[in-house]
This record gives C-alpha cells, structure tokens and sequence, in this order.
C-alpha cells in the first residue's frame, strides 16, 4: 500500500534510506512508484536524479540503460535544476561503464564521447570538469586504441596506404590520444615501407621533436640513420597541422 501522503515524502525517504544502505534495487523501485503515482511531489527532481543513481549503482548493462533515461528524464523535466550537469556527466559515465575493449564494438564508447562533448559545451564552469575530463580520456584512449588496433593490422598485411589513412583520420579525430606517437610512426613506417623516404623522414623526426620519450623515438633515430634520411628543411607535416 502506498503511503497516504499527497507528497509521497515518507516514500521518497524510505527510498533515501535504501540508498544509503547500497541497497540499489530497492532503491529504484521506491523512486520508480514515486514517481509513477506522485505526479505533483516537491520531491520529483531529486527522485529523478536518485532514480538514475540507484539503477547506475547496479552494475547492469539493463540496469545502465535505464540509468540514462533516467537523467535525460531529468534533464527533460528539470532544465533549470542546479545539478544538470551532473545529471549530463552521469549520462556520460553510464555509456563509458557499458564501454567495450578496443578490440570489440565502440558504440558505447562512441556514445560516451558525445556525452562529455555535450558535458563541456553546455557546462563550461561545471564543478565536475577534472572528473569529467579524465574519465572523457580514457574513452578518447579507448576509442583511438580501437583505430591503431585496425591499422596496425593493415600494416601488417601490407595495406600501407590503408593503414596510413586510418592513422590520419584518427589523429584528426581524436586529438588528445594518448597513442599520438604511435599513428605518426604508422604514418611514417607505411611511407617508407612504400619507398618515399622524403615523406617517412618527416614523420619519423616529427617524433624525435614531439615524443622524444616515447618508445617509437628509438625506432625512429634507427630509421633515420639506416636510410639516410636528414633532417626536413619545412616544418609543416601534412595531415598533422
């Protein structure tokens, strides 16, 4: 029997209750009757946002879908609220927990990725920018990883200008990889495997410049000085400007 106060606070408690006790499911459950038989309850904000906490908190991917309704639910009903960029972090961090390898399908990851540019561009004075951040890298790494995964396989069956390209692209796209010094090596090694040394030379010293302690630089002072190679004259490198 719901309890018989028009506000359903003693309901919105006993729910604050389970999710202090870590008793998630419950939790949701309490917030869900809430809000499907309270229409008119002061406490709907925070019911809402609770609501997508406790269903996030059950480390389900069922249970993470329903996490992000739930704060876009928020997001819909409650513009104005003074924890609506929370409400768009969590949404983020849900589609990052159901992120998959970078060996497998990046959907999830793509997802998180829109989620924290949204993040940045509506709230750029969030007090949740450093967490936002670094959980926004760990997906940029993830996702970047995926795309050197695929062209480092093109390399090693010969695809060199495929495997080129796919660096290219993923420099582009994702900026703050972490891999950076792996794709301008790929970049460089498919022209030199393809015979244009000009070309290799540039992005091999483009690594000796910018990611002297990456592992790659060693490789690359070892290609630079079997093929010959000198250093470029022009410091603008093609696809990286």
């Amino acid at each position: 029997m719901l309890p018989s106060d028009s506000a359903g606070t003693d309901l919105f408690q006993q729910a604050q209750g389970l999710m202090e006790d870590q008793k998630w499911s419950k939790a949701a459950d309490g917030f869900d009757t809430l809000l499907r038989n309270y229409p008119t309850s002061p406490h709907l904000p925070q019911a809402r946002l609770a609501l997508g906490r406790a269903y996030y908190e059950q480390d389900r991917t069922t249970a993470r879908i329903l996490a992000v309704d739930s704060f876009r639910n928020f997001l819909t009903y409650h513009p104005s609220h003074g924890q609506v960029d929370y409400a768009q972090l969590m949404i983020a961090m849900s589609y990052m927990s159901m992120m998959r390898s970078p060996d497998r399908d990046q959907s999830q990851a793509v997802e998180a990725l829109r989620a924290f540019e949204i993040f940045f561009e509506d709230y750029p004075n969030s007090g949740y920018d450093e967490q936002a951040r670094l959980n926004m890298q760990t997906v940029v790494d993830n996702l970047s990883s995926h795309e050197l995964k695929v062209a480092e396989f093109q390399m090693e069956h010969g695809r060199y200008s495929a495997a080129r390209q796919r660096a290219l692209y993923a420099m582009r796209k994702y900026t703050a990889t972490s891999f950076r010094c792996d794709f301008v090596w790929i970049v460089g090694e498919s022209h030199r495997r393809q015979g244009d040394q000009r070309q290799a030379t540039t992005y091999f010293q483009r690594i000796l410049d910018e990611h002297a302690e990456c592992p790659r630089a060693v490789d690359a002072s070892a290609m630079l000085r079997q093929g010959g190679a000198t250093r470029p004259s022009e410091n603008t490198v093609p696809g990286l400007n």
